[in-house]
């Protein structure tokens, strides 16, 4: 059975990937940025996404810091994150100057916010969120102080690598090419350049630039320590990956994209390209999608997603979380479908399906007999967006027809229909 849980979590994950309209889009704040800019961006965007509507962080978030590594690469100082100069993206609310036409509240003007230098022009995104034309945008993440740490700390050690974060990516990859870990000790390495070592700062703690700054320093000085020594690496990575490795979601996330959405997996190759790079093709290889970890949350962990997959295994009561569940599972039984990764489509399936009790017509009902209306949306015509992925994920792929994995599957459990 778990078999077929691969497959059909394989069919739902290639159906996202496989239409633009099906994962997040940047707001990018201008259309002529490099591919490095725009991979940063979407690093930066993923520390923030916490607690946020994910919209707002893409949208807004985006804008903003596209602009900010767009100028940081080019005028190349850590001043863009002080809030107490002119030019910098962080600043304290009572200084935005738009606070009361956006209504900050004044009891949090010694509270920070990162906002925009562009002015907002015609930008549908940034007007959804009623930000209006010849004023600056402000974005306010959830754990903002931390998110600013992450940010200032991983600026910190891409001024080593020339302000770049493909230049980055590149001497890690080139120390792990005969690695078969490659996936997962890259991970650890974006970890340690963005996460590691972060703790719970407070505003005030933000407030303080010269301090944090000596903090970021000295944190950068110890991670470089780490990069630089390969049995040093060997030996954090060992520690790093028996549990620390299975709550990396937004890293995961991030990295993820990069090998798999097809508009940041092109941004990827052609800046390790661009870099002079010269294995970009061996990244091509699927095997190494094995290796990423399904980035624990609310939605794969909700129990009737869980007890919908587990109940005939020996995790049916476990209380670990997915993460670590599927790992073992992948590893006992090496489905020839489908990996851990995946299931990350509950993101979207598990407020369509579980939270609305839609078992009747979830794909996932198929093995346990729990779909018993799923031909009244399977339609079988090409002519039409598959009604089963529109249904339980809001993901548009053409109908396959008869000649569907999913149905297939279907088929195998209602021989006689």
């Amino acid at each position: 059975m778990f078999r077929d849980i691969f497959r059909i979590t394989a069919f739902l994950d290639d159906a996202r990937w496989s239409n633009a309209q099906n994962y997040n889009q940047i707001n990018f704040y201008k259309k002529d940025l490099s591919n490095d800019t725009k991979l940063l961006t979407h690093w930066l965007c993923y520390i923030t996404d916490r607690q946020t509507a994910f919209e707002r962080v893409w949208d807004v978030g985006g804008f903003i810091f596209s602009e900010l590594v767009d100028v940081f690469k080019r005028e190349q100082t850590l001043d863009l994150l002080n809030p107490l100069s002119a030019n910098s993206f962080y600043i304290k609310r009572g200084d935005y100057q738009y606070k009361e036409q956006y209504n900050i509240n004044v009891s949090d003007y010694d509270k920070q916010l990162f906002i925009s230098r562009s002015k907002v022009k015609d930008n549908k995104p940034l007007a959804s969120y009623n930000f209006e034309p010849n004023t600056t945008a402000y974005f306010i993440p959830r754990y903002y102080p931390a998110d600013f740490r992450s940010i200032l700390s991983t600026f910190c050690i891409l001024r080593e690598y020339d302000y770049n974060f493909t230049k980055f990516l590149k001497t890690v990859l080139t120390k792990l090419e005969e690695d078969k870990a490659l996936i997962t000790k890259l991970l650890y390495a974006l970890y340690l350049l963005t996460y590691s070592d972060i703790g719970a700062p407070t505003y005030t703690d933000s407030s303080n630039y010269t301090k944090e700054l000596q903090r970021a320093e000295r944190r950068a000085d110890q991670v470089m320590k780490i990069i630089n020594d390969k049995n040093v690496f060997s030996e954090g990575f060992e520690a790093f990956k028996k549990g620390a490795i299975y709550n990396q979601k937004r890293a995961w996330c991030s990295l993820r994209d990069f090998f798999k959405s097809p508009e940041f997996n092109d941004y990827f190759k052609k800046s390790l390209k661009q870099e002079g790079y010269e294995k970009v093709d061996s990244l091509k290889n699927k095997a190494l999608l094995s290796q990423f970890e399904l980035p624990g949350d609310v939605w794969n962990n909700n129990p009737k997603f869980r007890s919908c997959i587990l109940q005939t295994t020996e995790f049916s009561k476990s209380k670990q979380s997915l993460s670590k569940i599927l790992r073992e599972i992948y590893k006992k039984m090496k489905p020839s479908v489908g990996y851990p990764e995946q299931f990350d489509i509950t993101f979207d399936l598990v407020p369509r399906m579980c939270e609305k009790d839609n078992c009747d017509i979830c794909p996932y009902g198929i093995v346990n007999g729990k779909n018993k209306k799923f031909e009244k949306i399977c339609i079988k015509d090409t002519l039409y967006y598959c009604p089963v992925l529109l249904t339980s994920c809001n993901y548009r792929m053409e109908c396959k027809g008869a000649n569907c994995e999913l149905y297939s599957i279907y088929k195998k459990y209602n021989k006689g229909t």
